[in-house]
């Protein structure tokens, strides 16, 4: 039997691309997935999509060893990834990064300084990516870039070392970091006329013609056209390969019902400008403020669910450009990686879901009866509802609920009852081991550790030290696990291109002075012409050579005769 590998743990991919014999430590914590609002809004009379998120933070550490002191720890990084999962979609959604600005205490070439923070960003994602990935269903990375001082550290900005992106260089950043994810996967095939895939479909006898997946990027900045946005995408990484990139949208491809309404269409990720715009253009819509409309998600049930002011999905991003978020003098860029299964042979039916020749039969049989609704059928529904809440009372039995201290120490401990209860399979989501966080937190707890990273002080590097001491030891109380963190030492080695030679990032680098040519003083006479030598460029100055005197031979018949070679001089008047 063949030996299957197994998927690299997380510490292993950091190492392989962190800087050789440098050390970080990372604390990762996470939440099991429990139900959530649905990110699509359900078409009027639909039921939303059953919907279940998963949050994860990792942060990463250096120990500073410059320091007079025993070496103390310092947070150079954090990153919030919320991971909402359907039955056919997986969406891992970036909330939050940031920076402290103390990875300057490494002393790192300038090559790569920036390397290790943008190395662990992807990687995990990408991690992510693969640990959640479910075979036959489709996976999206999202996130939008906006330029910010500080979203996770406290008065990080006030520390001189901390070099915040601009607007454009932060949308570039996050394309050159999700692009890799990209080139792991097979590019999209062209898309090719009915009888060249009838007959090749036929030709692998019924079985589906591409047996991988395939991965695309997607950028979008409201107000930008199509060649402007496309200077933001990072070129191929092999010569001749096509563009993996399209400035535009995916949001067709990865909405439940493609033929529902533009609302239905845009997904309601948490503080995202498209969302507050969804929230807006909802107070357009007849039933706004009912029960069915309050929660994210809402489906309309009097209404087609269509907004007075946009009709299409186009216009809608038309719109957005004239935001705030998008029109103060900074842009904003909404990125997507769809990552699209092989199509299977035969397509799974969704029992509970319905289908989309029915939505679009109830959105146009909604549409034609939202103009003339007869008020005796009015009513009749009247009647029937007074008969429901006048009749009898069923029997209900009461639910047993769990003490204050059973919740308590549910919570304070890794591996809780809650989380043991909670499968890693479902039609819904996969949850591995593997992948879960040091500490398993409850959706409570997890709240509780983000207000104590943001209660702290990133100013200066003394404040940082005490900051990233008491966040470790209070989370470690909070989860019932002293030692959650763990280190990974880099085993990258960087070679410089103007040499060739391997760096290693650990020594620091010495610039050794260069000799330049003396500079003529300005207030120095200039010397005479004649006892100034020039000399080409390249060249190299050599010892002056001193030419032998001229000697004059004895008088021939009254005549002085002259050297060989030697030039006579007229001679000077006296």
């Amino acid at each position: 039997m063949a030996n299957i590998s197994k998927p690299k743990s997380l510490s292993e991919l950091l190492a392989e691309q962190l800087p050789k014999d440098v050390p970080f430590t990372f604390y990762h914590y996470s939440t099991p997935p429990t139900k959530s609002s649905a990110l699509f809004s359900a078409p009027p009379n639909a039921k939303s999509e059953r919907t279940y998120c998963e949050s994860h933070f990792l942060a990463a550490s250096i120990k500073d060893f410059t320091a007079s002191r025993l070496p103390e720890e310092l947070l150079i990084l954090a990153i919030e990834v919320l991971i909402y999962t359907t039955r056919n979609l997986t969406t891992i959604f970036v909330s939050k990064a940031d920076s402290t600005g103390y990875l300057s205490e490494l002393r790192l070439p300038r090559a790569q300084s920036g390397s290790p923070l943008k190395v662990i960003c992807g990687t995990f994602v990408s991690w992510l990516a693969r640990e959640r990935h479910r075979e036959g269903k489709k996976l999206v990375i999202s996130l939008f870039a906006r330029a910010q001082d500080q979203y996770l550290f406290p008065a990080s900005i006030d520390n001189k070392n901390k070099h915040v992106l601009d607007d454009r260089g932060l949308v570039k950043w996050w394309c050159k970091v999700l692009d890799p994810i990209i080139w792991q996967y097979k590019a999209e095939d062209e898309r090719k006329p009915f009888a060249e895939r009838l007959a090749s479909d036929t030709a692998c006898n019924g079985s589906p013609a591409s047996s991988k997946a395939t991965a695309k990027g997607y950028l979008v900045i409201p107000g930008f056209e199509t060649y402007d946005t496309l200077r933001y995408i990072p070129p191929p990484t092999v010569a001749n390969a096509p563009r993996r990139w399209a400035a535009t949208h995916p949001l067709r491809e990865i909405a439940p019902h493609p033929n529902a309404p533009p609302r239905c269409l845009v997904p309601h990720f948490p503080d995202d400008p498209k969302a507050r715009f969804l929230d807006e253009l909802d107070e357009e819509l007849p039933d706004r403020g009912t029960d069915a409309m309050v929660a994210d998600g809402g489906t309309p049930s009097r209404s087609s669910g269509i907004w007075k002011s946009v009709k299409t999905l186009d216009q809608f991003w038309e719109f957005m450009a004239f935001r705030q978020e998008c029109s103060s003098g900074r842009i904003v860029g909404f990125i997507w990686v769809v990552i699209t299964p092989p199509e299977p042979a035969i397509a799974e039916e969704d029992e509970e879901e319905p289908s989309q020749q029915s939505i679009s039969q109830s959105f146009a049989r909604i549409e034609s009866q939202e103009s003339a609704s007869s008020p005796r059928k009015r009513t009749n529904t009247k009647r029937r509802r007074n008969k429901l809440e006048y009749g009898p009372i069923p029997l209900k039995v009461p639910r047993i609920k769990q003490t204050s201290s059973e919740l308590s120490t549910a919570s304070n401990t890794s591996n809780s009852s809650a989380s043991k209860n909670i499968p890693e399979r479902s039609p819904y989501y996969v949850w591995p081991v593997d992948s879960r966080g040091s500490i398993c937190f409850s959706t409570k707890d997890y709240d509780r550790a983000h207000e104590v990273l943001i209660q702290q002080n990133f100013a200066s590097r003394a404040s940082t030290a005490i900051a990233t001491k008491r966040w470790r030891e209070e989370l470690a109380v909070l989860g019932g696990n002293s030692g959650w963190g763990w280190k990974v030492t880099g085993k990258r080695e960087y070679t410089d291109k103007s040499t060739g030679s391997a760096v290693n990032s650990v020594t620091p680098v010495t610039v050794m002075g260069v000799r330049k040519k003396r500079k003529p003083d300005a207030t120095t006479p200039a010397p005479p012409a004649e006892s100034v030598q020039a000399l080409d460029s390249g060249l190299v100055r050599k010892k002056a050579k001193i030419e032998p005197a001229s000697v004059e031979q004895p008088a021939v018949n009254g005549v002085n005769t002259l050297a060989t070679g030697l030039v006579r001089k007229k001679p000077k008047a006296a």
